[in-house]
């Protein structure tokens, strides 16, 4: 008899929408194994003390690591447990406070962590870098310099993360990519190998940028570098978004996922 595949969602958020139902969402859909990995962003104390260049503007802000902690335990209470749920976070990288961030977040310990660069080295939203592109040279610099950061996020240890998130996700902003795209991905994926880390295949690039992700499986493969598969869902309905479509690809290559 055939096994079958193991359905896992490593990547989802529940500022928009309570745990409850995105764990109900995550059963429903018989994923196997579900992570919530909230924001460090959306924690008072960091987003007091941090001018994090990108930021939500609306969702739930918790008041600390513990009150985040405690959301878990309402699912056993509510009987959701058909599904195995990992308590973790999305952290955000960038030179500027990685010291603050990691001091923070190492307070606890997690099933997992996810690193992502949401931001340029001064600070502007990779989303919001349209302006700041008008003409091929300008699309050039910017893809570097965002991969240069993803690179230095690979090579800390500011924090124990085993996933570098949606390492296209600098297309959202740009709209365009550079030429030198498969030689960026080629060398994040080449990092990311040596330093034990995957690379993410993620739900929402593969709603805009599908051809990229292409491009970003396909450097995995030639690497040897492990992928990851996540959804990055805020909301019930978009709980393992486009992850048929990521598995597809980790068939289509070979990949080793986590």
């Amino acid at each position: 008899m055939n096994s079958r595949t193991t359905l896992v969602d490593c990547h989802s958020h529940i500022i928009l929408s309570d745990i409850k139902s995105m764990v109900a969402s995550a059963r429903s859909k018989k994923i196997d194994e579900y992570s919530i990995t909230e924001h460090v962003s959306q924690f008072t104390e960091l987003r007091e003390s941090i001018p994090f260049g990108s930021l939500h503007t609306t969702g739930r802000i918790f008041g600390d690591l513990a009150s985040y902690k405690k959301e878990f335990s309402t699912i056993e209470d509510a009987g959701l447990l058909g599904v195995k749920v990992r308590m973790g976070l999305e952290v955000d990288f960038s030179p500027r406070y990685q010291a603050r961030v990691g001091e923070y977040v190492n307070q606890e310990e997690w099933d997992v962590l996810l690193c992502s660069v949401h931001e340029l080295e001064d600070g502007v939203d990779i989303e919001k870098t349209r302006k700041r592109s008008p003409d091929a040279i300008a699309v050039r610099n910017l893809w570097r310099e965002y991969f240069g950061l993803q690179l230095m996020a690979l090579e800390s240890d500011f924090i124990p993360f085993g996933v570098l998130t949606h390492p296209v996700r600098l297309c959202k902003g740009t709209g365009r990519v550079t030429g030198e795209i498969d030689d960026l991905l080629l060398d994040l994926a080449k990092t990311a190998r040596k330093h034990r880390k995957a690379l993410e295949l993620n739900g929402s690039d593969l709603e805009y940028a599908p051809g990229l992700v292409l491009k970003l499986a396909n450097a995995c493969s030639e690497a040897g570098c492990r992928v990851s598969l996540g959804s990055d869902a805020h909301y019930p309905k978009d709980v393992f978004r486009n992850m048929p479509e990521a598995m597809a690809l980790v068939e289509r290559y070979s990949l080793q996922r986590i």
